[in-house]
């Protein structure tokens, strides 16, 4: 079934739309009561994402569903949706959910698809403060991992990379706080796959 490429945010108080994002291969174009805004496609660089509490003296009183995507001068573009006391959880959660699914579908798959070529000619990239070589993965000054020590640890909102052999040899990316981590997971996962694959034909 085709996805729309349409996310209609209803305000909090009442069902009127409150903005309106249109995803096309051009960009996005964002409607509210304000100005247009257009994001071109060509601009939008990397996203990150969260579902945070809002918490009160003693106890949570609502949720905060985060989408940021940056451009290539480091301008941020933000939707927050604030759901209190359950009102509208349920709406907000469908369109932050959308919004990701989408961003995904138009601009990321292609971004993704870009390292995975980089990575096929040897390439040196980073994605995400993490440095790829034929080789294998590096950050910082002194982590270097070969391929055939890299292990994963998949979590809701972070993931780990760690070294099999040296559990202590570790380092956490958080989709909230660091830039492109869903595409630094997903193709350090598909490069440990792909070398497992090949070393098992070895054997």
């Amino acid at each position: 079934m085709e996805v729309s490429n349409v996310v209609t945010i209803p305000s909090f108080f009442g069902s009127k739309i409150a903005k309106k994002l249109t995803f096309t291969d051009q960009g996005i174009k964002v409607e509210t009561a304000g100005p247009t805004i257009i994001i071109p496609a060509e601009s939008i660089n990397a996203f990150r994402y969260k579902v945070g509490w809002t918490r009160g003296y003693k106890f949570v009183f609502g949720r905060q569903y985060v989408i940021e995507t940056k451009d290539f001068q480091n301008k941020i573009f933000e939707i927050k949706l604030n759901s209190i006391y359950g009102i509208k959880r349920k709406a907000y959660y469908e369109a932050w959910s959308k919004i990701y699914q989408l961003l995904w579908k138009y601009y990321f798959n292609s971004t993704l698809n870009y390292y995975a070529e980089l990575y096929k000619i040897n390439q040196v990239f980073e994605i995400a403060g993490v440095s790829f070589d034929a080789d294998g993965i590096s950050w910082a000054k002194k982590n270097k991992l070969l391929w055939n020590e890299i292990s994963i640890s998949n979590y809701r909102t972070y993931f780990m990379i760690y070294n099999a052999n040296n559990i202590k040899q570790t380092k956490s990316c958080s989709f909230a706080n660091d830039w492109n981590a869903s595409i630094l997971q997903q193709i350090i996962k598909a490069v440990v796959k792909q070398q497992k694959e090949i070393a098992d034909t070895q054997q």
